[in-house]
């Protein structure tokens, strides 16, 4: 890798590590888990570094390879029992500063959104981070029109899980 390289990524890991870890959350309840798959996102962008070509911004790019990475955990994780849950501790809870409705509202939206088919929780992950629907398209490498349609469903499933009128 080229000095030039090497300085995207750390631009990449500085710019954009919130969003990595923000997508990684939203596949992985597990904080060391999710921090695992934050770990394994920017190896995996260290990799793909010399593909990028520039025709997407280096944002859609990195999201694209946290999506990557997030759906080969879940895929491998569904097909491996667990036993060995660890239960919630009192660290995994939020902290008295948090507005506890904010929070609450924030933790069923995520539970929520890790109950959607992957094909939506991606969808809906990247929509809620401020992408376009061209971004996200080009991101996972569908239509906007099948972007389109797959956030009305998960919009859909998102209010009868979260038992929200239409």
């Amino acid at each position: 890798m080229t000095g030039g390289e090497a300085k995207m990524f750390e631009e990449a890991v500085r710019s954009h590590g919130p969003l990595v870890s923000r997508i990684c959350s939203s596949y992985e309840a597990r904080p060391a888990l999710a921090e695992e798959l934050v770990q394994d996102t920017f190896s995996a962008l260290w990799r793909a570094l010399l593909r990028f070509r520039g025709e997407a911004s280096l944002r859609t790019f990195v999201a694209r390879i946290a999506h990557n990475t997030c759906v080969s955990h879940v895929r491998r994780e569904s097909r491996v029992t667990h036993a060995d849950l660890e239960p919630e501790t009192p660290s995994d809870l939020p902290g008295p500063e948090e507005e506890a409705g904010r929070s609450l509202a924030r933790k069923r939206l995520l539970e929520a959104v890790r109950k959607l088919p992957i094909g939506q929780r991606q969808v809906v992950t990247l929509h809620l981070e401020g992408f376009s629907d061209p971004e996200v398209a080009d991101a996972l490498g569908l239509t906007p029109g099948n972007v389109a349609v797959r956030l009305t469903r998960a919009r859909e499933r998102l209010r009868r899980l979260m038992g929200v009128a239409a």
